[in-house]
């Protein structure tokens, strides 16, 4: 190990040791040690794989803090790797000069508007594990072209933008494992403009990522309104808010004319509520969503436009006892197509926050199965159809909360409709009857008036 002390580095929290820890960098040739105390640096401390070698940062378990009173990351990881994650795109040198820089065991403060934690540009391996960072900026920022990237059991916590910022990189495998992502601002993870193959985001504690000063805030956030993510899971994690103006647990982004910019997505086994939309997709393909509990979605618990190949099934869309207030928990899908939605129970318990007229509408859409769906205490209408065609709704059960004179029927079709099958449903009775399909619009069979 090489000491920063040994090369000058205070440790008082006062001398800027900058310069002294840049020293020790140049001069390791192994791991970078910092002892207990902290380090106050006024510039970023560069790692350029190329010349430094093979290189890590340990900060004694943790007892040891960077503090980071300029602009900029406090670390800097910059590799030379431009191609792709093959092994015939490295050399023997590569192997033995660049190869899975290390930051573990230390924490780093911002102590200015525009720190940040870690900013990793050009790295192959990059391997971040038991860090926390708090105060910055952004936490952990990947720019430009990154390959296998590992990011497990830190605490990410209480900054000002974003947690973990995919910045405009083009970016094969990343796994965030393990993690505390919360109370950073602007989101926990986010995607912009960047062409991102194999993210797996498994068994993190993603909270409180939102401003109320704010709109557009979400824990999970994928933009790729330019660029494109595909292929990658959302699978184990807690991900619950506050409500703020627009915001969502997950939201998902893809271009309008381009279904394909993001998809072939999984989220599964997730806690996600408390927010303004649990999960908001926009021009999405292949997104499947199963096996989560979704609760306190204030404004709709899922949200989808423009989006295909649309998978969703046995989620529970309730509310959780231990908050007040109301909760809507209505799902929406607008201009979706190639759509399955099986084994969903919407208990609506909650008042909604805003006047709705179904508890699931779908508007202009077209090849939607909906069957095995529960929904309990329907608000206005169970199902209301707009505008859409070949739909079939099977082996459901929609009712009305006992007593409430505002249900009115358990599934509405408008004229615009054509090509709907009602089979096998048990359905209740509302102010406006049962339901009834004209044959110009479909078919209605053995169903049951319960």
């Amino acid at each position: 190990m090489t000491s920063v002390r040994d090369f000058g580095a205070r440790g008082d929290g006062k001398t800027d040791d900058a310069q002294a820890i840049q020293h020790a960098i140049q001069k390791s040739d192994g791991v970078v040690h910092f002892s207990r105390g902290d380090y106050l640096v006024t510039r970023a401390l560069q790692l350029p794989l190329q010349s430094a070698g093979p290189i890590g940062i340990d900060g004694s378990l943790g007892t040891a803090r960077i503090i980071m009173a300029g602009a900029g990351p406090a670390i800097n990881l910059v590799g030379t790797h431009r191609r792709t994650a093959d092994p015939t795109h490295f050399t023997d040198d590569f192997w033995r000069r660049e190869r899975m820089p290390t930051v573990q065991n230390i924490e780093i403060v911002g102590r200015h508007p525009q720190a940040d934690g870690i900013r990793i540009d050009g790295v192959m391996q990059p391997t971040i594990n038991r860090v926390l960072i708090r105060k910055c900026r952004h936490g952990i920022h990947l720019a430009n072209r990154n390959r296998n990237v590992l990011i497990s059991d830190c605490h990410i916590y209480d900054n000002t933008g974003i947690g973990i910022f995919l910045d405009c990189v083009n970016l094969h495998q990343i796994n965030i494992h393990g993690c505390h992502i919360s109370y950073c601002k602007q989101a926990g993870i986010k995607v912009v403009a960047s062409e991102i193959r194999n993210i797996q985001i498994c068994s993190n504690d993603i909270e409180y990522n939102y401003d109320a000063k704010l709109t557009d805030c979400a824990d999970v956030y994928f933009d790729c309104r330019e660029g494109t993510v595909r292929e990658g899971t959302l699978v184990g994690n807690t991900v619950q808010a506050r409500e703020s103006p627009g915001g969502a647990n997950v939201r998902l982004v893809g271009a309008k004319d381009n279904a394909n910019a993001v998809g072939m997505f999984t989220i599964t086994g997730n806690l996600l509520g408390s927010q303004a939309r649990t999960i908001d997709l926009h021009s999405c393909r292949g997104v499947v969503i199963t096996g989560n509990s979704m609760y306190n979605g204030y404004r709709h618990s899922l949200w989808a436009e423009n989006a295909e190949h649309i998978v969703i099934g046995s989620n529970s869309i309730d509310h959780n006892s231990d908050y007040k207030g109301n909760s809507t928990d209505q799902i929406v899908m607008r201009n979706c197509r190639n759509v399955t939605m099986t084994g969903l129970i919407l208990q609506h318990i909650r008042s909604a926050v805003d006047p709705v007229t179904s508890s699931i509408e779908l508007r202009g859409c077209q090849n939607v199965n909906l069957t095995s769906i529960q929904i309990l205490g329907a608000r206005t209408r169970g199902i209301a159809l707009e505008n859409c065609q070949v739909i079939r709704i099977a082996d459901s059960t929609i009712r009305g909360a006992v007593g409430n004179n505002g249900f009115r029927t358990p599934i509405s079709v408008n004229e615009q409709c054509a090509n709907v099958i009602v089979a096998n449903c048990f359905l209740a009775r509302g102010t406006d009857g049962v339901f009834e399909l004209p044959a110009a619009r479909g078919v209605a069979t053995g169903n049951v008036v319960v």
